[in-house]
């Protein structure tokens, strides 16, 4: 009798600990939702339709969310996701990918009347750099008002094209004075020009390896002196070159 009653309370043991052992691997785990989790896998770099493949394949929804062509990334390939590598998400979950975009071409738009800033603002949304910005004096545009641009409207260009504007400096002035030039480099030179309303006249190069190539020696024009026109200023520039 006694034997009995042991085996009979050895197997309700066994019994109670097997049901608890189940609970615990199979009943909790679908109660608490244990089992629908997953680690996300770092798909950074990876194509999107192989990314795509892989977040469903563990039971997520994918939200693809495209971004402005970059040089840095490879078009069609995933540049983020949200929420991050690594991280344990459950099943049914939203998964964002940042993808790089295929480089589109851009038509080039009417930039003339239109201020510098907003024009500024106007090439970052289109993707497009500013090169070179110039100036005149003009009477038929305001200050600040975009007088020229190249290149010119409807051109088709590729992201990442470079703009020159020029830009109105308002109604020229009674005289021109002619700014300090030497000691300058021939690129400051031609923009304090610019700016005084001159012109760039003839280069005359002349060896003298003292000093930095391309910087000014002599201009044909007195610093300080007033002109009633927009003339050219002619410039003696340094060069290293014995034989130039």
């Amino acid at each position: 009798m006694i034997k009995t009653l042991f085996k009979y309370l050895v197997a309700s043991t066994v019994l109670v600990l097997l049901g608890l052992f189940l609970f615990e691997l199979v009943v909790l785990p679908i109660y608490v939702g244990y089992n629908n989790e997953h680690y996300l896998p770092d798909l950074r770099g990876k194509y999107k339709d192989y990314a795509t493949k892989e977040l469903e394949y563990l039971g997520f929804v994918v939200d693809p969310i495209d971004k402005q062509f970059s040089d840095d990334h490879i078009p069609g390939t995933v540049i983020n996701m949200s929420p991050r590598a690594f991280t344990k998400v459950k099943e049914g979950r939203i998964i964002k990918l940042t993808i790089a975009s295929h480089r589109k071409d851009v038509f080039i738009i009417d930039f003339i009347d239109m201020t510098l800033r907003n024009a500024k603002l106007e090439l970052e949304r289109l993707g497009l750099e500013l090169d070179t910005v110039m100036y005149e004096f003009n009477i038929d545009y305001e200050e600040d008002k975009i007088t020229y641009q190249s290149p010119k409207p409807p051109h088709l260009v590729r992201p990442g094209t470079k703009v020159v504007f020029m830009v109105s400096k308002g109604n020229p002035p009674d005289y021109y004075k002619v700014p300090d030039l030497v000691n300058l480099s021939l690129k400051r030179a031609e923009q304090l020009l610019n700016q005084a309303g001159l012109h760039l006249g003839d280069i005359e190069y002349e060896y003298q390896p003292s000093y930095i190539s391309n910087t000014v020696l002599e201009q044909n024009l007195t610093a300080g002196m007033r002109v009633s026109f927009p003339t050219r200023v002619n410039l003696t520039i340094s060069t290293d070159k014995k034989d130039f």
